[in-house]
């Protein structure tokens, strides 16, 4: 079938190749219909990750043979050769690689834009693809990234802090004697206990901090638009803030879409 200006498939598969997960998708007729999360491995080889891929789509009754389009969006380099392998060797086809280079249609504004990662290329084109903009994604994964795009479509930057998880498990490994704790949201910010505390400041501190930094970006913008988040953790920190228009959780994977039928 036909998608878009220029991708054809019968199935599209999507790789988001992240430092902590792999996120794969299934897209049929330009809705996603499966997706999976895998924890990202350098050590993985491309036999492997076939025998895994191919099982996930077994258990879901997905026909592989179907597979005729693959985008792959990555952020380590060490995995994204292995998975280019895979696909050529056993899906027979050449995926798309989402970079600053392959993605003509978002005007980037970067000084170097080939230092923009691709899964914040994704998370701009599809941001702005379903909401217009102007438009803030924050995008909570090992790193907590903003990007900032105009109304016109441009992507203009924006910011990288550590993530949620990667803040509570330096804290564990760092201070011996704080423990891992669950992240959830306790009752109070005022804690009493050595938990608590570190979950109030996991927590409410990446609420404020994601308000705060909003705040700022409009400031300097000069113009407010909206605020959409994605990744594993977006749909449990909206829950705790007015400021947020959309959680939108499988963002990059509909960039990826996006870009592959754009320009495969």
């Amino acid at each position: 079938m036909k998608n878009g200006s220029t991708g054809t498939y019968d199935l599209l598969m999507t790789i988001d190749i992240g430092n902590t997960n792999v996120v794969l998708g299934i897209f049929d007729k330009g809705q996603l219909t499966h997706n999976w999360r895998l924890t990202t491995s350098v050590s993985r080889t491309a036999d492997e990750a076939y025998i895994i891929i191919s099982s996930l789509c077994k258990a879901k009754q997905v026909d592989v043979s179907r597979i005729n389009g693959v985008a792959i969006g990555s952020v380590v380099p060490d995995m994204t050769s292995v998975f280019a392998d895979m696909v050529r060797d056993n899906f027979k086809v050449t995926p798309y690689e989402v970079r600053a280079d392959t993605t003509p249609s978002l005007k980037i504004l970067y000084r170097d834009p080939s230092a923009v990662g691709a899964d914040r290329i994704c998370n701009a084109v599809a941001g702005f693809a379903k909401h217009g903009g102007p438009l803030i994604v924050v995008d909570f994964g090992t790193a907590t990234t903003f990007d900032v795009i105009n109304e016109e479509g441009e992507y203009l930057g924006g910011l990288i802090t550590p993530g949620i998880e990667l803040a509570q498990k330096i804290l564990h490994q760092r201070a011996s004697r704080l423990p891992k704790v669950r992240l959830h949201f306790p009752e109070k910010v005022i804690a009493d206990t050595t938990e608590t505390s570190i979950q109030a400041g996991l927590l409410y501190g990446a609420v404020d901090k994601l308000e705060g930094l909003c705040r700022r970006i409009w400031d300097e913008l000069g113009q407010r638009g909206k605020i959409i988040l994605t990744g594993g953790l977006a749909p449990y920190i909206a829950e705790h803030s007015k400021m947020i228009d959309k959680v939108e959780p499988f963002l990059v994977l509909e960039g990826l879409r996006i870009l592959y039928e754009r320009h495969s």
